[in-house]
């Protein structure tokens, strides 16, 4: 019997790829190695389940974009909720354990450190279409677990996540930036994820859940902290200015105050969160970057 993981071409399911050796991965559009190509659109998903045996399964297959998702709906749409609820309505009907990687969008931003039982509202497409496919397992499936997801960031140096595209923007002479200060969101370190998306896995619990990290950060705080953790010369170079969110152009609306309350989690699991110090101070190593502006 196998854990099946749909949709690990993204930052997420390639992090969760590196470190779940045992479990069958399914890519799309951006090949991952070792993984099977799978376009939920027109692939028969029985036909999977049955080849490997599958009784657990992890979807994270979605359009993540809220720009995309914004401009394309139809397009979004047709993957976000009506491919992704036809598949999932077989996982239903053939009682195979599922967890459904939601996003913290489902939430309007007006509240903040937001509970399992605080009311969704979600302000843009992409966090109506999440909501969506949430209130449909709700009504119609049982043997399911919820991830609310923050947003995720890794120790990889080349994966675009937090921290190395700050490095990495650092490295290609940018010291200067514009960040913004007001909106509040709780990083969930894609190593604390994957060990997380095991245990569900293998004990297989049930109900909606906040998977975030423990800290109340916003990216001009993110920026302070690895700045603070970079050597005293390159930490003189870098400027980082404070200025709100509105003052970047989305094409869709982003709620302001996102962050989550980890609690329910953390009392099932006994799980311990990474601190995101402690991770940059990882990638910075990593990335010998002192070492190169010494």
């Amino acid at each position: 019997m196998a854990n099946l993981i749909l949709g690990a071409s993204g930052n997420i399911g390639v992090s969760l790829s590196k470190k779940n050796k045992s479990t069958v991965f399914t890519y799309n559009s951006n090949r991952v190695k070792g993984a099977i190509k799978f376009d939920i659109r027109k692939d028969n998903i029985s036909k999977l389940v049955k080849k490997y045996k599958v009784n657990s399964v992890a979807y994270l297959s979605a359009i993540s974009d809220p720009n995309f998702c914004y401009k394309y709906k139809l397009k979004s749409r047709n993957i976000n909720i009506v491919k992704t609820v036809k598949i999932l309505n077989y996982f239903i009907k053939k009682n195979i354990y599922f967890i459904f990687f939601s996003s913290e969008f489902v939430f309007d931003g007006k509240k903040k450190n937001y509970n399992e039982k605080d009311k969704t509202n979600p302000v843009n497409e992409y966090g109506r279409q999440k909501l969506f496919v949430e209130k449909y397992i709700t009504r119609n499936a049982k043997n399911y677990a919820i991830f609310r997801i923050a947003k995720t960031y890794s120790s990889e140096l080349n994966d675009r996540t937090l921290i190395s595209d700050f490095i990495s923007k650092i490295i290609n002479g940018n010291k200067k930036f514009n960040v913004a200060h007001d909106q509040i969101f709780s990083p969930l370190y894609a190593g604390d994820l994957s060990k997380i998306l095991n245990l569900f896995l293998k004990r297989k619990f049930t109900g909606i859940y906040n998977v975030c990290g423990s800290e109340k950060l916003s990216r001009y705080q993110i920026y302070n902290i690895i700045r603070n953790n970079l050597n005293r010369k390159l930490k003189k170079k870098i400027l980082i200015t404070k200025t709100k969110l509105n003052n970047f152009k989305y094409l869709d609306k982003r709620p302001l105050n996102v962050s989550m309350n980890n609690k329910k989690i953390k009392k099932i699991l006994n799980f311990k969160f990474s601190k995101f110090s402690d991770i940059s101070k990882k990638v910075i190593s990593k990335s010998k970057i002192n070492e190169k502006f010494d």
